[in-house]
């Protein structure tokens, strides 16, 4: 019987670790002049196809506290006032305005992202990768941190951060 409970929660524990890897938001910044890579760990994203499987509405949620670099000290001064003052901006956003098809799975899509209260229209790229089961969206795209206020003036830290975006959803569980 015991062994029984721990085969059950050693592919439950399996399961959910491949569930929580199918999703993710990376970046990466210079700084110092070595890359300094990233991720957030709490997100949302939120999706809307037509019939035809073709991206209506996206948008996303990102839980500031959740940010990881893999230095606890560097991450609890990334949620100090001069970053991203977590306190006050808990959440970064994201919300499609307007999405053009540029291929048979590629988008233009033209969006607000809202960090640290700022919010700045940008356009970015989205591929959508459709299998029987689920929607694959990627997007790969760059912003300047100072556009946003964070981390201030710096000679040894870039203002672009390069952000890396992968969701996949079940088709039946769209929202």
């Amino acid at each position: 019987m015991k062994t029984y409970i721990l085969q059950i929660l050693a592919v439950f524990s399996i399961s959910f670790g491949v569930a929580q890897q199918s999703s993710s938001i990376d970046f990466v910044i210079r700084n110092v002049g070595v890359s300094v890579d990233g991720h957030f760990n709490t997100f949302s994203v939120k999706t809307s196809f037509d019939a035809s499987n073709s991206l209506q509405k996206l948008s996303g949620e990102i839980q500031v506290t959740s940010i990881e670099t893999g230095i606890d000290s560097r991450d609890e001064h990334l949620l100090k006032d001069d970053y991203f003052h977590a306190s006050k901006f808990p959440v970064i956003t994201l919300k499609s305005i307007a999405l053009e098809k540029t291929a048979s799975n590629q988008y233009a899509a033209k969006v607000n992202l809202t960090i640290k209260g700022k919010t700045k229209q940008i356009t970015i790229p989205v591929t959508v990768t459709t299998t029987n089961t689920t929607h694959k969206i990627t997007s790969k795209f760059e912003i300047n941190r100072r556009d946003f206020d964070v981390g201030g003036r710096s000679f040894v830290m870039s203002d672009t951060v390069k952000i890396s975006v992968v969701h996949i959803e079940n088709i039946n569980a769209q929202n």
